[in-house]
């Protein structure tokens, strides 16, 4: 408990957030408060033309992921139509329970329907990777519609990532409920083609340098089980570069992770990386590992810059505000993006 209780106390004077749940253990939350401008807007201007959203447009509203509630639902269904979309449920969004067959039958019907422009996931959860395995990547490229969502949606960004297609890594139900207003701003916008650029002041010193490439990634745990599958965006000729984000995962597991990648030539292969939001992690128990290298970790970045950059050579940027925290600025996915970091000032620009 003492070490649990000098580990809480390095954090929180490193400006992070800690609490303690009523009946749960305490956690910290890192990069959740970065400040971010976004100092522009631009139509999008990739290779895949008439793609993004139109006022009246048809929406699918599913749950490719894990089950959500009633009121979720409902608020992105009322959310949609205030956007002046019109909003389609799906068959099994959320009954009580579903088959695996009953939850892939509302993705492809959301990407077959011709009249369906793009896909809005009401929440994430688990279960992608269980759907993504029997989806076909031609059913992907044909539909050639965007899909919206973040954390387990990770496996669909990657999926459309492989077959040429942008996606919008963006709040779910959250959106319509407690999404901060420039965050609401930007993903409403970015729904419509509208591609925000961002400038933000990382919590962390990084690693200097430009860099260009598809932006792939996401939740950096289900993104580790992406890597080798037919939808692994990571098997590309492109340059490209990374965006993790993660929740509810301690120091450790997030070094496990990167290993991962690290040992399967990910990092080594990127052109840049961009470090999200690491939200509610535990800072009880063994999560971290840094005594046994010299001394406990003062942050994920801390971690990330001991264990994983002296092997890195590329730019490196921490503490952009995506993820599971309250403030979740879009991502557009699968599409090349400028990142840019000079000091503790950092850009990242859709711009050709």
């Amino acid at each position: 408990m003492a070490a649990a209780a000098a580990l809480l106390t390095s954090w929180s004077n490193a400006g992070e957030n800690a609490a303690l749940g009523a009946d749960g253990p305490k956690t910290i939350s890192e990069g959740v408060d970065t400040k971010c401008e976004i100092t522009g807007y631009e139509p999008y201007q990739g290779q895949v033309g008439s793609y993004f959203l139109s006022e009246g447009d048809k929406v699918a509203v599913i749950s490719p992921s894990q089950l959500p509630t009633r009121a979720q639902a409902d608020a992105t269904v009322e959310g949609l139509k205030k956007w002046g979309f019109v909003p389609v449920e799906g068959k099994y969004v959320c009954p009580p329970v579903r088959t695996l067959d009953e939850q892939l039958e509302d993705l492809e019907w959301a990407l077959n329907d011709p009249e369906i422009k793009a896909i809005f996931c009401v929440r994430g959860g688990y279960g992608s990777t269980d759907a993504m395995d029997r989806l076909g990547a031609d059913v992907i490229a044909n539909a050639r519609k965007p899909i919206i969502g973040y954390s387990d949606i990770t496996v669909y960004h990657a999926a459309w990532t492989k077959v040429g297609l942008p996606s919008i890594h963006s709040s779910m139900s959250s959106t319509f409920t407690d999404l901060p207003k420039d965050c609401f701003e930007a993903e409403a916008r970015m729904i419509k083609g509208e591609i925000p650029r961002y400038q933000f002041e990382s919590p962390e010193e990084g690693v200097e340098g430009n860099a260009t490439g598809i932006l792939i990634g996401g939740n950096l745990s289900t993104f580790a089980a992406v890597i080798g599958s037919a939808y692994d965006p990571t098997q590309t000729d492109k340059p490209f570069i990374l965006f993790f984000e993660d929740v509810e995962e301690d120091i450790q597991h997030v070094h496990r992770y990167l290993t991962i990648l690290k040992h399967l030539g990910v990092l080594d292969r990127a052109a840049g990386i961009v470090f999200g939001e690491w939200t509610d992690l535990p800072t009880d128990g063994t999560g971290n590992f840094g005594a046994e290298r010299g001394g406990e970790f003062e942050s994920v970045a801390d971690m990330i810059r001991r264990e994983i950059l002296p092997d890195v050579h590329v730019p490196v940027a921490f503490g952009f505000p995506a993820g599971h925290g309250k403030a979740n600025y879009p991502l557009l996915m699968g599409a090349n993006v400028k990142l840019r970091v000079f000091g503790k000032t950092c850009v990242l620009d859709w711009r050709p």
